[in-house]
């Protein structure tokens, strides 16, 4: 808990973009507006229109194809970047498996621009617990299906609050569907409430009533756009691939 990464946000810059975020027809214009408003590093935003044409790169390691039509143009796209290794996200309907690592479920088009910034904010921003590219390919990779949920705890039982909200949307059922999970807490470290080790007891509790099946990783992060005294708990779960 006490071991911090503290690096340089600048030595970013200079990296190569490894992230894309391709969303397939101007439907999608606004979605991707809002994430390149994230502004993340190593992290690109475009909008593919006609002729619908893209390839992946040495550079690219993650993909994330979003589509509300076109959904044909969007699996053929994913594909290309799925056969040269690249981790292969969907955000659509009617997704041909094969063409994917893992498309999402659980969801609403709605939330797809909440959803993109749950699964690139821990890979393109500094944590204090280790969690990297790896660690969300190991959980997403050839899980096929996977879904996010988010929630947020204010004041002294605020961990408490969000792990509860978490609990309560994870029936039991939905919790045997479930093979891998990645755990992320984030919480204003500028804040005048410091996110004490007593807090985090309600978070491994929890951790301890999960499924033995299930394997878990989990990690902590700083985030000034939190409220000073709130806190952030997204799960991002990878279902069994026989599961519809």
């Amino acid at each position: 808990m006490n071991k911090e990464y503290l690096l340089d946000k600048s030595a970013f810059t200079s990296l190569p973009t490894s992230f894309r975020v391709i969303g397939i027809g101007e439907a999608t214009k606004e979605i991707i507006e809002k994430v390149k408003a994230y502004g993340y590093d190593c992290v690109s935003a475009t909008v593919l229109n006609e002729p619908f044409e893209c390839v992946p790169t040495d550079e690219d390691k993650m993909v994330i194809i979003v589509a509300k039509d076109n959904e044909t143009r969007a699996n053929s796209i994913a594909k290309l970047f799925h056969d040269a290794g690249v981790l292969t996200i969907g955000l659509l309907d009617n997704a041909d498996l094969e063409c994917y690592d893992g498309v999402v479920v659980e969801t609403s088009r709605a939330e797809y621009p909440d959803l993109i910034k749950a699964l690139l904010q821990p890979i393109a921003t500094q944590g204090m617990i280790a969690y990297d590219f790896s660690d969300l390919q190991t959980t997403l990779a050839d899980a096929k299906h996977f879904f996010i949920k988010s929630a947020t705890g204010h004041g002294n039982e605020r961990v408490a609050e969000a792990v509860g909200h978490i609990k309560s949307s994870l029936s039991s059922s939905m919790l045997e569907t479930i093979r891998r999970i990645s755990i992320l807490l984030y919480f204003n470290k500028e804040g005048e409430q410091p996110l004490l080790m007593q807090e985090m007891t309600v978070l491994t509790e929890f951790l301890k009533e999960l499924p033995e099946n299930i394997e878990v990783i989990w990690a902590l992060y700083p985030d000034v756009t939190i409220e000073e005294h709130g806190i952030k708990l997204s799960v991002i779960a990878a279902r069994k691939e026989n599961i519809k």
